[in-house]
């Protein structure tokens, strides 16, 4: 039997595969980076094998190194999972974190039907309001309009298209098939205007036309604001869809648009442990997201 490599150097080997960072190694199992730098050059050497290619002060994984990190991967998984089994740990949940608009209006009121869908995984469910406010390495998953972190994988939920919500209140002053109807009215923005200069240029309308907008901070808080029946707001079926099911706002889908920041993405780090959960609570969600 060949000589099998230092477990320490192939704990190392895995962070620092699965962070793509020797530095993010180093702060998750506690040692200094050299350290990390240290364990790595010996297990290459063992292996006669070069594991990354480094190059302006990043990491990538060579061949060798991706083929030696998909078995490790899978080993260090299936240990972990039979290691959780034998010591009934009920701590390990999976840890996701959702932009506020989504985790409000949408996946709070049905992240129960994952639970009894697979009763086996344990989930926490956190919020966020922009990418600024959560640190992405604390979670398994999260999900936002929010860039992709740094060394992980995005998939897009789909293609959301943003329209005019109002009241039964206010639709009988519009026409679904004329734009300019709908600027008439008094409107909300939670984005400083951009969003209805957007929708606007996508409705090909004059820029110079008048608006009568007040502010808000956040998508959220346009919906809602909807409700009160005095201003539209621009929304999308993630944030509004059950007011339209309840007939509290109506929809003036005629008149969508699709900007360029309103699509919503899970992000998560394909080199997790718990990347068999991940995938689960993934597929669940699309599913869901794309009756």
């Amino acid at each position: 039997m060949s000589k099998l490599p230092s477990l320490k150097s192939v704990q190392v080997f895995e962070a620092a595969a699965r962070h793509l960072s020797f530095s993010l190694a180093a702060k998750e199992l506690y040692v200094t980076q050299s350290a990390v730098s240290h364990q790595i050059k010996s297990l290459e050497s063992h292996l006669g094998k070069s594991l990354f290619t480094r190059a302006n002060n990043s990491v990538v994984l060579t061949q060798y190194g991706d083929i030696y990190f998909s078995v490790i991967r899978d080993s260090f998984s299936r240990i972990q999972t039979v290691t959780d089994h034998l010591m009934d740990n009920k701590e390990i949940k999976l840890r996701i974190v959702a932009q506020s608009s989504f985790a409000v209006s949408w996946l709070a009121s049905r992240i129960s039907s994952f639970k009894n869908e697979h009763p086996n995984i344990e989930l926490t469910l956190s919020m966020a309001t922009s990418a600024e406010h959560y640190e992405p390495s604390e979670y398994d998953i999260s999900i936002g309009t929010w860039p992709t972190p740094e060394n992980y994988k995005s998939q897009l939920i789909r293609q959301e298209r943003w329209y005019p919500v109002l009241t039964t209140k206010l639709s009988g002053q519009i026409n679904n098939q004329d734009p300019y109807s709908i600027l008439a009215l008094p409107l909300w923005s939670s984005e400083n205007g951009q969003d209805w200069k957007l929708w606007m240029q996508e409705q090909k309308l004059d820029p110079s036309i008048n608006l009568d907008i007040m502010h808000l901070s956040h998508t959220l808080l346009a919906g809602r604001a909807a409700l009160d029946g005095l201003r539209v707001a621009l929304s999308c079926d993630f944030i509004v869809s059950d007011d339209i099911e309840r007939g509290d706002l109506i929809a003036v889908k005629e008149l969508s648009y699709s900007p360029s920041w309103g699509n919503y993405y899970i992000h998560y780090h394909a080199g997790s442990h718990y990347i068999n959960k991940i995938e689960k609570f993934i597929t669940w969600l699309m599913k869901l997201c794309n009756k």
